[in-house]
């Protein structure tokens, strides 16, 4: 589930649709987290969907560790890729504001931790574009990735969390922004890890 403060726009031809927030969303506030809508789909139930339906899971799911797709049900699968990500995850069901996010800015992921398929050319436009974004990036990319997770983290308990009530383990991620439990890296996501 997206947070509630934030829009569908066409971004342009070439990326299509992204979202972008509407509001201040301040650094470790919640914006995605894997909710009861969202459709699990098992590999060996990947053959069973018709053309038109593998096209949409193709083009719009990720991979999670299991090796299942995602396909989320509302605007959290149009959230774009960037090499410098707007949002962090937090266990493997839960993004969080990476950085301030001001009204209008495009809320971005690091498609290198969604165990892409098949390579994907990158127009992100950061700095720090990659160029080309694999499924083993973030075998490279962990320790940048958790030590942003770390620090926006640390502001979650300052934050409104709209989207608390559909987190589905608060317990873990209370005890991730207390400290009592290590927050599990971005590592290990990668589904042949």
């Amino acid at each position: 589930m997206i947070h509630p403060d934030t829009e569908l726009r066409f971004k342009n031809p070439q990326i299509g649709y992204g979202v972008f927030a509407t509001r201040f969303i301040p650094r470790g506030t919640i914006v995605w987290t894997l909710c009861e809508f969202d459709i699990r789909i098992p590999e060996p139930a990947l053959s069973n969907y018709a053309t038109a339906y593998r096209d949409i899971i193709d083009r719009y799911a990720y991979v999670d560790a299991a090796g299942d797709r995602i396909l989320c049900w509302d605007h959290g699968r149009f959230v774009n890729h960037s090499c410098d990500p707007a949002m962090l995850s937090v266990g493997p069901a839960i993004e969080i504001a990476a950085r301030d996010l001001q009204p209008g800015d495009e809320l971005t992921c690091e498609y290198g931790t969604l165990n892409l398929v098949e390579p994907l050319q990158c127009n992100c436009g950061a700095a720090t574009c990659r160029g080309t974004i694999g499924a083993d990036d973030v075998l490279q990319l962990w320790p940048a990735l958790d030590e942003g997770t770390r620090r926006a983290l640390a502001q979650a308990d300052a934050v409104a969390q709209p989207l608390m009530p559909f987190v589905r383990d608060a317990h873990s991620f209370a005890a991730w922004v207390a400290g009592t439990e290590p927050v599990p890296s971005s590592r290990t996501y990668h589904a042949g890890t």
